[in-house]
């Protein structure tokens, strides 16, 4: 039987071209839902190849150098992410006449996004008439079908999208993960990721950090910090020099990051934040860091699932819950029973998923 090829083409992947080490780089998302599978896909038997989107004269390959677009893969199933050219959605059509399946994954609302995410403007039909929101809806519609991270972005979907809609959860590689030892009676508090991309999440935080700060209560951690980014202390109202930073890397080296004893996960409650998976609570579950996350649908859905984790529903839980996990024999034992949990959400469980789900394609 001959072996499926699959092609990935995701705009969440800066090219080395691009890139200012002249290294290529996973974006977190693109990571999380594609690349972090590309080895267990190929350990399933599939033929991956991963790169730059092309158009071949009547279908989709894909070129794996940048650099080199005249060197090209012809593939049987083409996975895309976050590709919004107008053109896309015509071609589509007719690369699906010769036979190529089309899938696109979708992880974000766009069409509820803040106005203060940079990613607003970039993908507005005003600001980018070729590669925006409106012509990602065509895109999508064209496919064969559509994957997605939560039940809410399914629902969304459907109103516009009459090709099969998939949920499959974002899972996380276990392994990869450090359990944190918690030892400090002042502990660690602390947010991993870039504040280039919020949607005034972080500000949700505001006047709740600061007094447990100036009583001695905390220590602060951002981890994933860029330089001239928007710094984590001025969103929480804190000096500067009271947040310890920790340099953002790329998703490979990402578990380095988890440092914290006690990790938030705060977002405003938005339609773009309403279709948020939980994976940033699965990354602090799998380094044994106890979370408090904000009153939000997955976050609400794993935490009634497993019984762990603590989700604010009004501002002062913050403060309480925080308070609740000072002692460090209460932190140790929500980071064991939470990294047992995870491993519902193992890669493992996610590679067999997807590796079923692009089988299925061919029949």
């Amino acid at each position: 039987m001959k072996k499926l090829t699959i092609g990935i083409a995701s705009a969440d992947k800066i090219s080395a071209s691009k890139s200012t080490d002249g290294k290529p780089h996973w974006g977190g998302a693109g990571w999380v839902r594609l690349g972090q599978y590309i080895p267990h896909l190929t350990a399933h038997g599939f033929d991956v190849v991963e790169g730059t989107l092309v158009w071949n004269k009547t279908h989709f390959a894909i070129a794996p150098d940048s650099s080199n677009l005249e060197d090209l893969c012809d593939v049987d199933i083409i996975y895309m992410q976050r590709l919004m050219h107008d053109t896309l959605a015509p071609r589509i059509k007719q690369a699906q006449a010769k036979g190529q399946v089309i899938v696109n994954d979708l992880d974000d609302w766009y069409w509820g996004l803040h106005p203060s995410n940079n990613a607003f403007a970039s993908s507005h039909p005003k600001n980018n008439p070729t590669e925006n929101v409106n012509h990602y809806k065509s895109v999508l519609n064209a496919s064969t079908c559509v994957t997605v991270s939560t039940p809410y972005l399914a629902d969304r979907l459907s109103s516009f999208v009459r090709c099969p809609i998939v949920l499959l959860e974002n899972t996380v590689d276990v392994g990869r993960f450090t359990p944190v030892v918690h030892e400090n009676v002042i502990p660690t508090v602390g947010w991993v990721g870039s504040t280039n991309h919020r949607s005034s999440d972080l500000e949700e935080l505001r006047g709740i950090i600061k007094p447990l700060y100036d009583a001695n209560e905390i220590v602060l951690m951002h981890s994933g910090s860029f330089f001239g980014a928007p710094t984590v202390a001025e969103k929480w109202g804190v000096p500067v020099e009271a947040v310890e930073t920790v340099p953002a890397t790329d998703p490979e080296n990402y578990p380095s990051l988890l440092r914290m004893e006690i990790g938030l996960a705060p977002l405003s409650d938005t339609p773009f934040n309403h279709a948020k998976s939980d994976i940033k609570v699965l990354e602090y579950s799998a380094s044994g860091i106890p979370w408090i996350a904000s009153d939000l649908p997955s976050y609400n859905s794993l935490n009634k699932a497993w019984n762990l984790g603590f989700v604010a529903k009004k501002p002062r839980q913050w403060s309480t819950y925080i308070r609740a996990l000072k002692d460090p024999n209460i932190r140790s034992e929500e980071a064991l029973a939470l990294r047992e949990a995870v491993l519902q959400r193992d890669i493992g469980v996610g590679s067999k998923r997807l590796g079923d789900f692009l089988e299925s394609l061919s029949s």
